[in-house]
């Protein structure tokens, strides 16, 4: 296929339509979860319930996702989406004006939740318009387009909130309810989420599940821990957004050369290629005292792991049929919501135990077992083609 070809199915059947709404989720997401936390040390909440509070957005989209796996089976996608865009807008926009403490966890809860309902039903009408020639490289522009109102919202929103602590929100909140507008009027057609599919199907997306655990655990142990632990290190807050914000560049540039290449050359060989450079590049964070250093191995970090979201997603979904595809997308975002859960909770346990040094100590030995697994069944499956 030529690339003239390509670049024309990377947009038709309203697949641009799909990105513009992934540019929404990221506006969202980029508000809530950091202005989330500048709210409560606004009002002086303690740091365990400003963890307790941030991990459980995750926790939430992960049991937003199951839902649909167990309940919504031959319910619209269309429905879905309204309801968990409408539940996560109205908490949002309440979210700012609230102090007590359970009820702001129950409302991360619900908003979590509710933008679980919503990745899910994006990612399970773009998966299903997807040609498998270049699914990576369309999970790919869906993913930079969400990462690009990510990084815009989250470098506005702290901005706006000086102004008015519920400005952003109401951003966000509008942003979320845009989502289901735009669905409803781009796809006149009904949209099911597929009946229960018969037999066990956790086999052919494995990979693509570790995957999307895996970074799910590094990226948010980058984006909350890594600039507290430059701070641990000396350096000033200033020097701790550089940092953040070259990473951040750097997922954003990685993201369309990675996904091309796992279209080409392979999507899994290219996730368990991008989790052994990872390795290095973390290292890299870890080792060198250079200030200077730092950056370049955090730029390359984000370049490297960034892509691994949507390169997990492709491997996921690559070997389901139509039937199994909201399935797929389901687990995939579960394990992303549990891994984004955990990542921060153990790797601050880490750093308490071993020392501030040990930041990505369990995300390194993660990426190891996940290497030698793979490896192992690489050769265990090879041994047994030619017995």
């Amino acid at each position: 296929m030529h690339f003239k070809d390509k670049i024309q199915l990377v947009f038709l059947d309203n697949k641009w339509i799909i990105y513009m709404i992934g540019l929404l989720i990221g506006v969202a997401m980029g508000i809530i979860n950091p202005l989330a936390s500048t709210h409560l040390k606004e009002n002086n909440v303690g740091s365990l319930w400003i963890g307790i509070i941030s991990s459980s957005f995750f926790l939430a989209m992960s049991m937003g996702s199951m839902f649909i796996n167990k309940k919504l089976r031959n319910k619209g996608i269309k429905e879905t989406i309204l309801i968990g865009g409408v539940i996560a807008a109205v908490a949002t926009i309440i979210f700012p004006m609230e102090s007590n403490l359970f009820i702001l966890l129950l409302l991360m809860l619900i908003i979590g939740f509710g933008i679980g309902l919503n990745m899910v039903g994006i990612q399970t009408i773009l998966q299903e318009l997807i040609k498998e020639e270049i699914r990576g490289v369309i999970s790919g522009v869906y993913s930079l387009n969400f990462a690009i109102g990510f990084v815009f919202s989250s470098v506005v929103g702290p901005v706006l909130y000086e102004v008015k602590p519920w400005i952003p929100f109401m951003i966000a909140m509008v942003a979320l309810l845009l989502c289901p507008v735009v669905v409803n009027f781009s796809f006149k057609e009904k949209l099911l989420f597929p009946v229960m599919v018969k037999g066990n199907m956790h086999k052919k997306i494995s990979v693509g599940l570790q995957g999307a655990f895996l970074y799910g655990v590094t990226e948010t142990t980058l984006t909350t821990l890594y600039p507290v632990f430059l701070i641990y290190q000396g350096y000033g807050i200033q020097d701790t957004g550089y940092a953040l914000g070259v990473f951040v560049v750097g997922s954003i540039l990685g993201t369309m050369p990675i996904t091309y290449l796992s279209d080409k050359f392979g999507r899994e060989r290219v996730l368990l290629l991008s989790i052994f450079t990872s390795i290095f590049t973390i290292l890299g964070i870890s080792i060198f005292s250079n200030f200077t250093l730092r950056l370049i191995f955090s730029f390359l970090s984000g370049f490297i792991i960034g892509p691994l979201y949507p390169v997990a997603l492709a491997v996921s979904i690559q070997k389901l049929n139509k039937e199994e595809i909201a399935l797929g997308t389901s687990l995939f975002t579960s394990f992303y919501g549990v891994g984004s859960t955990i990542g921060p909770l153990i790797s601050s346990i880490a750093m308490s135990l071993l020392g501030d040094d040990h930041i990505f100590t369990v995300c390194l030995l993660l990426f190891s077992i996940f290497i030698f697994i793979t490896f192992i069944k690489r050769i265990k499956d090879k041994t047994e083609v030619f017995s």
